[in-house]
């Protein structure tokens, strides 16, 4: 214990105040093998003044002393320092004052005459109160130099997201508890305006209910989600945001609220969108081309576009998805510019041989569009390779089946089938209605994908509004 109090008490310094010379000075010899700085003092108002000279970690003080006694001088030191460790040495007959230096907060009484044992024990757990308390002031001085430290980090860094991020804060009902100067420069409205508000507020009519749907169900689930979202701004115009929204939680693992930060892609959005479209017109001029040749109408490439994206839609395609089979199958039948002309203008039903060769034009259209790296044109050569394929593997150039076909040569097979039924052709008349149904549903699971022959199905009724719209 001796080597143990001895390093605790390093740096310590001890004020001991007794009026016998005698015990005064054994008892010192005692503390200075523990202690490096002792000072003693022979009464109490020589005590009292040592302290106002200089602080001290212990003072050890005898009750009865000449001028100023022990409990005197312990109420004068309690008012410089009400946190002053104290012990006192006390003889019996001095007992009456004992509950006086309680009441000031003394602790640690010793009696007289002192044994060694029992003046290190409290000395033992005096110094180790300190030592501990020391210990806690050092790591809560650490920890606050720490905050202060991590809190301008957080400020800064608060700084540079605020100059360049729209940040939201949404409480756990989805009522808005804050918004940056961002969001108030981008979408019109003030923070007044905004708090204690939902976010439909400035909902765009194009976000649908169940996108917002799906995006709760993944926050409540306490995931972030990310995702690009299109708002009103206070004016009536429109802003796009690339979003991404991170539950918040405590201790427990509950949702407290929920971060959002976003930026600003309207631009690049609609940069990509002119791109989209541009891109789109020149795949359909180029179709119509390759339907001109063989007498087919600009329109029907229109359509078979408009048909399959209404399917890639209802049969749940993402949006990048549904664009790029939107803005690909127009060149389904572009391998038809390699067909000879005494066969594709051919006004009679073609022999065995000239069909063989008819049939090459899905190889055609693939071998000329397969070279490209483009998303968009990779999606067109799978639609030229594979809209003739059927889901019993009876189609053509590969006669694979089922969904080994990719999605969109499933969707355009039946789109084209439905549009050449449904419309005049130089050979044919459109067919009624009610026999293009009769048609396709006996080729479901045959040449079509069931699922798709039952969403075109339920859905008739907007097929033929795009036939209607899209004439000849």
């Amino acid at each position: 214990m001796i080597t143990l109090l001895s390093d605790r008490a390093k740096g310590l310094r001890i004020l001991y105040v007794e009026d016998k010379r005698l015990i005064r000075e054994n008892t010192s010899l005692l503390l200075q093998t523990i202690f490096p700085d002792i000072e003693t003092a022979s009464n109490g108002l020589e005590g009292l003044n040592l302290y106002q000279n200089k602080p001290f970690d212990i003072v050890i003080t005898d009750i009865l002393m000449p001028e100023l006694n022990g409990v005197t001088m312990v109420k004068k030191i309690k008012e410089i320092n009400k946190y002053q460790s104290i012990i006192i040495t006390s003889a019996c007959e001095e007992s009456n004052y004992l509950l006086e230096l309680i009441n000031l907060g003394v602790a640690q009484f010793l009696l007289k005459p002192i044994q060694t044992e029992q003046l290190l024990n409290i000395i033992y757990e005096v110094v180790t109160n300190i030592y501990n308390q020391k210990k806690v002031d050092e790591y809560t001085v650490q920890l606050r130099q720490d905050l202060v430290h991590q809190t301008t980090l957080l400020d800064q860094y608060k700084e540079v997201v605020d100059l360049s991020t729209i940040v939201t804060k949404t409480d756990i009902r989805g009522k808005i508890t804050y918004v940056n100067d961002a969001f108030c420069k981008t979408s019109g409205y003030t923070m007044e305006e905004v708090i204690s508000h939902k976010h439909n507020l400035f909902r765009h009519p194009d976000m649908s209910n169940e996108f917002y749907k799906n995006l709760w169900q993944i926050l409540l689930e306490k995931k972030p989600w990310s995702g690009r979202i299109k708002n009103h701004k206070k004016n009536g115009e429109s802003f796009i945001t690339d979003t991404t929204i991170k539950p918040i939680l405590d201790e427990f693992g509950n949702i407290i609220d929920f971060i959002s930060t976003s930026h600003d892609v309207t631009e690049m959005y609609d940069l990509n969108e002119e791109i989209r479209q541009t891109q789109h017109e020149m795949l359909s001029l180029l179709g119509e081309v390759g339907e001109t040749r063989s007498q087919e109408t600009g329109n029907h490439v229109r359509r078979v576009a408009k048909f399959s994206r209404l399917l890639g839609e209802l049969y749940g395609l993402t949006e990048d998805q549904i664009q790029l089979l939107y803005s690909a199958a127009p060149m389904h039948d572009i391998g038809k510019i390699g067909i000879p002309d005494a066969i594709l203008l051919k006004p009679g039903k073609l022999d065995p041989n000239e069909y063989e060769v008819m049939k090459t034009h899905s190889n055609i259209g693939y071998n000329i569009l397969k070279h490209s790296n483009r998303p968009l044109l990779q999606a067109a050569a799978i639609i030229a390779n594979e809209h003739h394929e059927k889901w019993n593997g009876s189609g053509y150039p590969n006669a694979i089946v089922g969904e080994t076909i990719h999605i969109y040569g499933r969707i355009v097979a039946l789109a084209d089938v439905y549009d050449a039924l449904s419309c005049d052709r130089v050979y044919k008349k459109a067919w009624p209605i009610d026999e293009i149904i009769e048609f396709i549903t006996n080729e479901r699971g045959k040449h079509f994908d069931p699922s798709l022959v039952d969403l075109l199905m339920i859905n008739i009724d907007s097929f033929m509004e795009i036939t209607s719209k899209y004439k000849d």
